[in-house]
């Protein structure tokens, strides 16, 4: 049966990264898509509004790196770069948990609401920028015809779509949770994406909406979103956004549970997402036994010994970079299994 070869595929921003994406900037130049180490600049520097961008940049200074404004004497660019260091997770973590505890004051829950709306808004902007290129689709073609099947289920964690944008067009994929997937390849977006559109209470396709639909790299992904958005937004950023995005989590355990393979490439279990850590953990409880796990990482060696503590997983197959795995075969993997 299918059910007994199916392997789901992560895709984790380090996946876009080593892929290729890029974005041109002035002067002819180009930018890599951002990870974790990069965010903040790429984001602030791609913000479409200059008012939004100003409010994230000191909300950033001020509660994360201590400042009481921000500096004057520093550059644009050397003020983004600094910003660095504030981990994204953490930062989604703190305004979604100001915006609705009952112990922040009246000031800073409004305040907490506007950044929050600012990055949302932004989300779409900065990551359409990152197109699919000559790269990504060489490095995307090849993963696809070693590795994936099309009773595989893809589960991308990016915003961007680049991956979508790289496949061969004879390739028939879709949505899951949003589109028919029958006899199509299933891609799963748990986090929202940057061409889906939320109207009048359901997700749509939409090649680039005003506002994406998003689920932020935070645990709380349960909690009531803000009711103070400018758009009317109310539950951007939360599961309980529209009920396709819960849909799309129910699928991915679905998927997760039937898998005889785990495959996580570029990922690396951030800790505030504790949502899926969890999820991952009910499955490997149900299950009669634990999946393979596959790991293509630069950090696999540490990572694999970070889950082997979390998790009751065994011994993981790992890949240091993706150029590696993608030029092996399904089976040379799973020779190893």
């Amino acid at each position: 049966m299918a059910e007994s070869r199916k392997v789901v595929y992560f895709l984790g921003a380090g996946a876009s990264l080593g892929a290729g994406a890029t974005a041109h900037v002035q002067g002819g130049g180009e930018l890599s898509i951002p990870t974790q180490a990069t965010f903040w600049d790429t984001f602030l520097r791609f913000c479409r509004s200059s008012a939004r961008r100003k409010r994230v940049e000191s909300f950033l200074f001020r509660y994360f790196m201590g400042y009481g404004k921000v500096p004057s004497r520093s550059g644009p660019a050397e003020r983004r770069r600094s910003l660095n260091v504030c981990d994204v997770e953490e930062v989604f973590t703190f305004l979604s948990e100001r915006v609705r505890a009952p112990s922040t004051t009246a000031q800073l829950r409004t305040y907490a609401s506007e950044v929050w709306d600012d990055l949302v808004a932004e989300v779409g902007n900065v990551f359409r920028r990152f197109e699919a290129n000559s790269g990504t689709r060489h490095s995307y073609r090849l993963l696809y015809r070693h590795h994936i099947r099309s009773f595989d289920t893809v589960v991308s964690f990016n915003y961007d779509t680049v991956f979508e944008d790289s496949l061969p067009q004879k390739v028939k994929w879709g949505y899951e949770g949003i589109d028919d997937c029958t006899k199509r390849l299933s891609v799963l977006k748990p986090h929202g994406s940057i061409n889906w559109a939320f109207e009048e209470g359901q997700v749509t396709l939409a090649s680039a909406p005003e506002r994406c639909v998003i689920v932020a790299p935070t645990h709380l992904k349960f909690i009531t979103g803000s009711d103070h958005s400018e758009t009317g937004a109310k539950f951007a950023g939360y599961l309980d956004q529209a009920p396709q995005i819960q849909k799309i989590w129910a699928a991915l355990e679905r998927a997760m549970k039937d898998a005889r393979a785990l495959v996580f490439i570029g990922y690396s279990f951030p800790v505030a997402d504790l949502y899926f850590s969890s999820l991952l953990r009910s499955v490997l409880a149900l299950r009669e036994s634990s999946p393979a796990i596959v790991l293509v990482n630069p950090d696999a060696v540490a990572l694999s010994e970070r889950l082997s503590r979390r998790f009751a997983v065994g011994r993981a197959v790992r890949y240091f970079d993706m150029t590696q795995f993608i030029q092996a075969t399904r089976r040379d993997v799973f020779g190893q299994i």
